[in-house]
């Protein structure tokens, strides 16, 4: 498994589309890397390409639904692509993982944002 930190220094000095070469590369060796997952997710949301996005998160939340970095990035892309009901789905459930694992500044994050959407 590649540490995050050699990763950084890796991907951060190729360009985007490469930079997904790259991360499918490597999920090609480890497909369950719920990191790289998350990385591929991340690079998608820099191209705006919000459905493949979409797809790289949820399978985080299929696979380690306690992985918090994913709900508030999965409620962002589904408030882009005008979707408040499955934001606020995802940004609840977030709120709810938080508050298990203790995380009040991950809770307070997430209701931020719930909050700045319903309101």
């Amino acid at each position: 498994m590649l540490r995050k930190n050699e990763f950084c220094k890796v991907i951060n000095n190729i360009e985007s589309m490469d930079r997904i070469d790259t991360i499918k590369q490597l999920l090609s060796q480890n497909p369950n890397d719920i990191f790289l997952n998350y990385a591929l997710a991340m690079e998608y949301m820099s191209i705006s390409d919000w459905n493949s996005a979409i797809i790289q998160l949820e399978w985080i939340r299929n696979n380690q639904s306690d992985y918090l970095p994913l709900y508030y990035q999965l409620a962002h892309v589904y408030e882009e692509i005008n979707d408040t009901d499955n934001a606020i789905v995802i940004y609840n459930e977030g709120i709810n993982i938080a508050i298990k694992h203790s995380d009040k500044k991950t809770e307070l994050e997430l209701k931020s944002a719930l909050e700045e959407l319903t309101f």
